[in-house]
């Protein structure tokens, strides 16, 4: 890096580091205002209003925008503690008079020293904190670039949008300072008519600079350390917790047990920056309120409109468009009085005949019923204005959906969600941070929702509102996924020393976000109730600006004379047996929704590799550590874990065999969490089950960083056997072997009762049938589950004829018709489910293969993979996975319907393999097979158009033991 004064010499990006075209990016839109901790100084005038009495009028755009051009092009930073001198004033001026460096905009100042080769990527095959130095936190930053200025004509408004910055920003234009941004999550909105008519009249360049304030508190990073046991020293939030005093932001950054210390702390203009032009009247938010029917059947549309007139004229027309998810729109248009200044004005079915929707298409979320969505697009100018005359416009989606967090008849006040009269059963994932440097442009981001929709799940939690942003928001409604909204708040360290900074961010947040379907409560923050005047301060807000929502006060807890009860966090956070999962589970807790279970979560062997130094491949040290290997220190960290995977699989030889017997651990433990909820879920309460469970969420199913703990998927997006596990422990009808009891349950998730009969085979490690036995199904209600029997006497009968272990196939075929529904287990014949030592010895099993196209879906490449077990024993887990047969390497990310398959001898497993577009672009499409016992040699796989191969080097698991020497 090289930042030096260059007086009189403009400041140009250096052509050697290119365009931006190959960094990530968010996708840009001019999302409207800031509210809150927002200033406007000389020249501008902020969205935000400054008292207490005005707070209304800071209103911010809830999911929509309008037009605008996003500024991406030409950004440059610098260190602001190595250009001594600079101001904002000099910066922003045609001669700023220092050479600055190219820029990653949105993104941080380490994302761009990374894009600029200052420093090698430091989460591969490195340590964070040996990579690159702690001290990028200890200075600000100063960025700037230029753009066109349009020539202004009477009445127009010029705005800069500015929709995120951490920590703080101070933003200067053509020489003047416009405002100051407090907190990353909040948005500052500028009105710089005044500076542009001064500076600019006639149009021309736009010169922006801005100083990207760093954090109030921060401190040391944590170090790794694979002898300790436990990840970063056992602490989270740095050594004290001191950098949770700055309020809202990164502050996960400071390192926790899944998160390296991130040395600049992520500061950096994070969000897309953007300008555009209004009339005199602009539309500041417009909030939408739908209230259904009771029966479903109608509901009416309020509309919320925050206009911002800086004209003379006294009313307006507001028109537009609703348009219903099958395309069908209808016209919206009422003549309103304007007062000068803001307001916020309320049309609803009384004043438009269109806002009274009559068999509305409901939103939904996953696995109930489609995410339908409504378009609404408004604009506001005067009577007989065209189009082109409007003063401004706004486009927003919504859904409608009622939504509750409890039972109407339950007095005990359960957290318990009801979506359009539905029971939900919450089956969900903790997300801690979108990526280690927020680096999450939108077609990533919605990938990896779009593998949590396709396993099932129906809610993640925005931890600590870390992962907060339009496109999260707006990809979990395409979706259907819920989102439990953290604030920023956390008990490992202290709380906002800013109480007013961090509300004003929080008030955004909801105003911001509030007409999002998805969203389905806020919650304070996390494990332990916040100050009294933060917690005082978020009720208000909820009361004030989203009412219907429900607002607790932290994960762990609620408080207040209406308080929710009956959810906790609290673990466990490591292996334990699918026993115990089931037996802790089993609906006699007052806990009836776990918001944080998790488990270790091995990746691929591929992925291994790719994260860590071959030296390190087979001797764990503090490389694995860094790749959060310890975990919070249960099982005894690592150590543990590979003593414990050892004694219930057999000796690990290798880091294949490792990587091999750690996908059946991952696979029983996390099925488990989610089985052991399911299989006492919601209703009837019994006496065995007096309090079924509402609701579960993984800790965490999705990683920020590559890791082997608390994830279903890697960073890569390499979807390991814990994907399979989620996948098909959260499938909306399920048949369940539990563990704890040897009982047979059906889960039904979904609306309707459902019927039918359950087939139970029980082979032994050698392939033969033990036990063959047919269960009838009578009508399981939808929200509930069924226990229909038990398989204790034929597996009793395996112990006691000295097999080990027994494999229990269980398949619900509905009455009526619909797809069939298998499930498969191992289980301790002892009881103990403790002893699968023969598993690592037991026959091979070969299989025949093929691999062909399928055709498209959408912009999906298909494979249809189909497998036949040739051989009379079990073939357990098998794993597929697409790459390039040119190179080698993985085609990521792909999607599975049925990945890690066991198939009993002589039956057919089919497999479809979805490859997205730009992932298959110019690539030979080719897959690799592998699997807990497969003969690979035995094995007759089929080439062709798509060739099918063993995956040779994860089938390396045997010879000597090389794993720890």
């Amino acid at each position: 890096m090289s930042f030096e004064p260059s007086a009189g010499t403009p400041s140009a990006p250096r052509p050697a580091t290119g365009g931006l075209d190959r960094r990530h990016f968010l996708s840009a839109g001019a999302l409207v205002v800031g509210g809150g901790a927002v200033t406007a100084l000389t020249g501008g005038r902020a969205a935000a209003a400054q008292t207490p009495a005005a707070e209304q009028a800071a209103a911010a755009a809830g999911p929509g925008s309008a037009a605008g051009t996003p500024i991406t092009a030409g950004w440059l930073y610098g260190p602001a503690n190595q250009l001594p001198g600079v101001t904002g004033q000099r910066l922003a001026s045609a001669d700023p008079g220092v050479t600055l460096e190219p820029a990653v905009v949105p993104g941080t100042a380490l994302t761009a020293m990374l894009a600029n080769g200052d420093y090698p990527d430091p989460f591969h095959k490195r340590i964070v904190t040996d990579t690159i130095p702690d001290t990028l936190k200890d200075t600000d930053y100063w960025y700037r670039t230029e753009f066109e200025l349009p020539a202004l004509q009477a009445g127009q408004r010029f705005w800069l949008h500015f929709a995120g910055v951490n920590y703080l920003a101070d933003v200067f234009l053509n020489g003047r300072q416009i405002g100051r941004m407090e907190g990353a999550f909040i948005r500052g909105d500028f009105d710089v008519t005044e500076t542009v008519l001064a500076t600019a009249p006639d149009g021309g360049r736009g010169y922006l600079a801005v100083k990207v304030g760093k954090l109030d508190f921060s401190e040391g990073p944590l170090l790794p350390s694979y002898a300790s046991g436990v990840t970063r020293g056992g602490r989270n939030g740095g050594p004290t917790g001191v950098t949770l005093k700055n309020g809202p932001t990164f502050f996960c950054s400071a390192g926790w047990d899944w998160l390296p210390t991130i040395p600049d702390r992520n500061l950096g203009i994070w969000r897309p920056v953007s300008h555009r032009t209004t009339g005199p009247i602009r539309i500041a938010d417009v909030r939408v309120d739908p209230t259904l029917t009771g029966d479903l059947s109608s509901a009416d549309i309020a509309l919320d409109l925050t206009l911002d007139n800086a004209g003379e004229q006294t009313s307006a027309v507001i028109s537009g468009t609703l348009t219903g998810p099958d395309g069908t729109a209808v016209e919206v248009r009422a003549e309103l009085a304007v007062p000068a200044g803001t307001s916020t004005l309320r049309l609803g079915p009384e004043q438009v005949a269109a806002l009274r929707v009559t068999e509305p298409k409901l939103w939904w979320p996953n696995g109930y019923g489609d995410p339908n969505r409504y378009t609404l697009r408004l604009a506001v100018g005067s009577a007989g204005t065209t189009p082109n005359q409007q003063s401004d416009q706004h486009e927003l989606r919504f859904g409608i959906r009622s939504i509750v967090c409890r039972a109407a008849d339950d007095p005990t006040r359960q957290l318990q969600l009801i979506v359009n009269n539905v029971p939900i059963m919450v089956m969900g994932g903790n997300w801690g941070l979108d990526e280690v440097l927020k680096r999450i442009p939108v077609e990533r981001l919605r990938q990896q929702l779009r593998l949590h929709r396709d396993a099932n799940l129906n809610l993640i939690r925005d931890w600590n509102g870390q992962n907060t942003s339009e496109e999260l928001f707006d990809a979990c409604d395409e979706y259907g996924i819920l989102v439990w909204q953290d604030f920023f708040y956390s008990t490992e360290g202290p709380a906002a020393a800013d109480v007013d900074r961090d509300v004003a961010n929080i008030r955004d947040c909801i105003i911001r976000y509030r007409n999002h379907p998805s969203i389905a409560l806020w919650c304070g923050g996390n494990e332990g109730s916040p100050p009294q005047p933060l917690v005082q301060a978020l009720d208000a807000l909820v009361a004030e600006l989203d009412p219907k929502r429900a607002c607790l006060t932290s994960s762990a807890g609620d408080t207040g004379a209406d308080n929710y009860t009956g959810f906790a966090s609290g673990g466990p956070y490591h292996w334990v047996t699918p026993a115990s999962h089931f037996d802790r589970f089993r609906g006699r807790s007052s806990i009836r929704f776990h918001n944080e279970v998790g488990c270790y979560s091995i990746p691929t062997l591929e992925t291994m590799r790719a994260m860590l130094p071959e030296p390190s491949w087979e001797k764990p040290d503090d490389y694995w550590a860094d790749r959060d290997c310890n975990g919070n220190g249960g099982n005894g960290g690592m150590r543990g874990y590979l003593a414990l995977t050892g004694q219930r699989y057999g000796q690990v030889r290798n880091l294949a065999d490792f990587v091999r017997k750690s996908q059946l651990m991952n696979y029983e433990c996390i099925r488990a969490i989610y089985e052991g909820h399911a299989a006492a879920m919601l209703a009837p309460a019994t006496a065995a089950v007096p309090r079924p469970v509402t609701g579960v969420i993984m800790w965490m199913s999705h990683p920020a960083q590559p890791s082997m703990v608390w994830q279903m998927y890697s960073h890569d997006l390499d979807t390991h056997s814990a994907y399979a596990a989620v996948q098909r422990g959260c499938r909306r009808r399920n048949v369940i072997f539990d563990a704890a009891t040897r009982e047979v349950v059906l889960a039904n998730h979904s609306h309707d009762p459902v019927a039918g009969t359950v087939r139970a085979d029980i082979y032994t490690l050698a392939g033969r049938v033990h036990h063959t036995g047919t269960i009838q199904v009578p009508s399981v209600a939808g929200s509930s589950y069924a226990r229909l029997g038990s398989l204790q006497e034929p597996i009793a009968a395996l112990a006691a004829a000295d097999e080990p272990v027994a494999l229990v196939r269980l398949r619900f075929t509905p009455s009526g018709g619909g797809d069939p529904v298998s499930s498969f287990y191992w289980h301790d014949t002892s009881g103990s489910d403790r002893n699968y030592a023969a598993m690592d010895t037991m026959p091979s099993a070969a299989v025949q293969g093929t691999a062909v196209p399928a055709g498209t879906d959408g912009d999906d490449r298909l494979i249809k993979v189909e497998l036949r077990n040739l051989s009379p024993a079990v073939a357990v887990m098998l794993h597929l996975q697409p790459f390039d047969s040119a190179t080698g390497e993985r085609v990521l990310p792909a999607f599975y319907d049925n990945n890690y398959c066991s198939i009993v001898p002589r039956e057919t497993a089919t497999v479809t393999i979805a490859v997205p577009a730009a992932a298959a672009a110019g690539r030979k499409l080719a897959v690799r097979l592998d699997g807990w016992n497969l003969d690979a040699e035995a094995s007759r796989l089929r080439g062709g158009e798509v060739p099918l191969v063993i995956n040779t080097d994860a089938q390396d698991v045997r010879g000597e033991v090389t794993f720890g020497r």
